[in-house]
């Protein structure tokens, strides 16, 4: 009888999920209505001409964006990234306009539809499926960890780096995230392997398949419309803020006594990352080092009690003393930060990366971490 009841069960659930598979593969063939795309578009960001991300160069003289950061400030760098403008196609040949926001022409053309490849900071050129492409061309970031490498080439590991500054990927490169050690988005350490992409699960795999593509909100849960779509496996999941309580291998990576969702995890290594680069700077360089969320982000703790003051963390106060190893950890930390949603699109690369810093700047601080528990493959 017992037999027969989990039989039935596995029937159901098996079910279940080729109705979940069928369903968004049907919703994503079916038209949507004009109305509904345009009210989409227009709550999105890449539709908010007031922000600061296409309005940072507005009082520059001439206001312009510059080559480098128009493929994914404006609109108009973007066609002319993709050769829609009759342009060499993979690169901005000129400065692009400000306030020009993602719209329906930056998508939809000949070139964009035809756009299969996407080029990362690392150099890794990686193929999407159709209509992904677009979404990793801007979200790939703008350095990787090789850039590091390049910077700190023919130094000793300890050794200060002149005029050197504070290297960081950027913001909001969720691709290079997702495809983990095929884009080499971060910092990798030699010698070591790193995850690849984030094979998450059927129909839940891509840009699109997860992220409406015109509000870029999250999908609703196709067996209940006013659900969320992580919902239909995570349980706990009912709104945005859940998904920080999603944990899949039940490990403590940050050591604090208690297994917690991904997010929790990456912050807590992240902090123990910081504490070690305090550690490092202090007894390797002789000064203290302090994060703010303010360029260029490092500074220095001149009074060395771990906590930046308003007046400690000015430019004028940038941290500068920079050896190779400190930038490497430097650079993880921050690519640990600047994707918020890193611990959904890919948690065990952004644990590696921590996990790998702190092993690696802890023991040339001459105060090893120990007990810590390297992520293991995706699966």
């Amino acid at each position: 009888m017992n037999k027969r009841i989990f039989i039935g069960f596995l029937v159901v659930v098996v079910a279940l999920l080729a109705g979940w598979i069928y369903y968004i593969s049907s919703q994503s063939r079916q038209p949507v209505p004009l109305q509904k795309i345009s009210k989409d578009w227009w709550g999105s960001g890449h539709a908010d001409i007031s922000s600061e991300s296409f309005t940072h160069w507005n009082e520059d003289e001439p206001p312009q964006v510059p080559p480098t950061c128009g493929k994914c400030h404006s609109g108009n760098g973007l066609i002319d990234y993709i050769g829609q403008d009759g342009s060499q196609e993979f690169s901005v040949d000129r400065p692009a306009a400000v306030e020009s926001v993602v719209s329906c022409a930056v998508c939809h053309s000949e070139k964009a539809d035809a756009l299969s490849m996407v080029k990362f900071p690392s150099g890794a050129e990686i193929n999407f499926d159709k209509g992904e492409a677009l979404c990793g061309t801007c979200h790939s970031g703008l350095s990787a960890g090789s850039r590091v490498d390049s910077t700190t080439s023919g130094f000793a590991d300890d050794e200060l780096v002149p005029d050197a500054s504070f290297i960081t990927p950027h913001y909001f490169y969720s691709a290079a995230t997702w495809l983990g050690g095929e884009a080499k988005g971060g910092y990798e350490y030699p010698d070591l392997t790193y995850v690849g992409r984030f094979n998450h699960a059927n129909g839940v795999q891509t840009c699109t398949q997860c992220h409406d593509p015109h509000s870029t909100q999250i999908k609703k849960n196709p067996t209940n419309p006013d659900a969320n779509l992580c919902g239909t496996c995570h349980s706990n999941v009912t709104e945005f803020a859940d998904y920080r309580d999603i944990f899949v291998e039940g490990i403590d990576y940050d050591t604090d006594g208690t297994v917690e969702g991904v997010f929790h995890e990456i912050e807590g290594l992240r902090n123990m990352l910081m504490q070690s680069m305090q550690s490092y700077t202090e007894s390797k360089l002789g000064t203290g080092i302090g994060y703010a969320d303010n360029f260029p982000y490092l500074f220095v703790d001149t009074n060395r009690d771990g906590i930046l003051s308003e007046e400690e963390a000015v430019f004028a106060n940038a941290y500068k003393a920079f050896t190779p190893r400190l930038m490497w950890a430097a650079f993880n930390y921050q690519f640990s930060l600047k994707e918020p949603a890193g611990y959904v699109h890919n948690g065990n690369y952004v644990l590696q990366l921590l996990h790998d810093s702190i092993m690696d700047i802890s023991t040339a601080a001459g105060d090893p971490v120990a007990g810590l528990t390297r992520p293991f493959e995706n699966d």
